[in-house]
């Protein structure tokens, strides 16, 4: 993907993000606003665990729907009777819209379109609603009660949520005029807020640390760095796809030298989630960021560069 592109695909969710929370505001003041939004959220997890069968090959419609089963049935048996027929209807009236898949297929030559493609996931969404729907009775657990506050269990909607994030890093730093290689890793503690499955704000506690190549030195020194930071990120999720644009206060001190740099970081990330698991939303994806640290603590002006692996988990108490 061109950075073009990513330039395009965050502005398009970013846009999506502020119309679905300005919508959310808005249907809050209406009458019935609450069956609305829980049928919102049951139909935006439906589409999140679809999407997540289909990415690992949905071939069989009846075997896919099997397997689909007991993750919808987790947001619907939570759902109202009103909310789970305003979802249904809603998704009724989306697949009537792109059409029978066969049809289109046949009308392409033979061919998966993205029309035939659209109209094959709206198929499968209404597919699975009306399976959950119908065995909702039986299948619910007795124990599990619907309620009109539900807002989606695959998405952060509307929650305060937690997050514990870890991954490891390849570095270069650039100081008195000298490029040098290392490597380390780094956690996070962040707390933040959800808005409207689109969006979540973050912010907490990092700390991170790793071994570099000592500039200028002869014969070769290593040094061992550490970077507190306080991060703070808006996040843009696109069913299970995520995009993290950061920006932190960042320090730098050394194992053999505690006196503190000080410096700014901007960063950005990409992810995809699993589906939930005992309440927890995981997550992995790869991450950049370019930290700039003035002269201080007694230490010559350095700029870093980092990338690496990441793993997360996000959890709404």
């Amino acid at each position: 993907m061109s950075a073009t592109s990513s330039a395009r695909l965050c502005a398009a969710v970013a846009v999506g993000a502020i119309l679905s929370v300005l919508s959310a505001a808005r249907a809050r003041a209406e009458p019935g606003s609450e069956s609305r939004a829980s049928a919102a959220a049951l139909v935006m997890d439906l589409r999140r665990i679809v999407d997540s069968e289909t990415s690992v090959g949905w071939f069989v419609d009846a075997a896919a729907f099997e397997s689909v089963h007991a993750d919808v049935m987790e947001s619907v048996c939570r759902a109202t009777p009103e909310a789970r027929r305003l979802a249904e209807a809603w998704l009724a009236a989306e697949a009537h819209l792109n059409g029978d898949a066969r049809k289109l297929y046949t009308a392409a030559g033979n061919r998966v379109t993205d029309r035939v493609e659209r109209a094959l996931t709206s198929a499968r969404l209404l597919g699975a609603m009306r399976i959950a729907s119908r065995r909702a009775a039986s299948d619910c657990p007795f124990w599990v009660e619907p309620s009109a506050a539900f807002r989606g269990r695959q998405l952060i909607r509307d929650h305060a949520v937690l997050a514990l994030e870890t991954g490891g890093v390849a570095q270069l730093r650039y100081t008195e005029k000298t490029v040098t290689l290392g490597a380390g890793g780094a956690a996070r503690l962040l707390a933040g807020y959800g808005f409207g499955g689109r969006v979540t704000l973050l912010g907490g506690i990092e700390f991170g640390g790793g071994a570099m190549l000592r500039p200028n030195t002869e014969p070769t020194e290593f040094v061992v760095n550490y970077f507190p930071a306080l991060p703070l990120l808006v996040r843009l999720h696109r069913l299970a796809w995520h995009y993290d644009v950061e920006v932190a206060p960042v320090a730098v001190f050394q194992a053999d030298d505690g006196d503190f740099s000080y410096g700014l970081r901007g960063g950005f990330t990409v992810g995809v989630s699993a589906l939930r698991t005992r309440g927890i939303l995981p997550w992995a994806g790869v991450g950049t960021t370019a930290e700039y640290y003035f002269a201080s603590g007694g230490r010559e002006p350095a700029a870093f560069v980092r990338a690496g692996l990441r793993v997360g988990a996000l959890w709404d108490p």
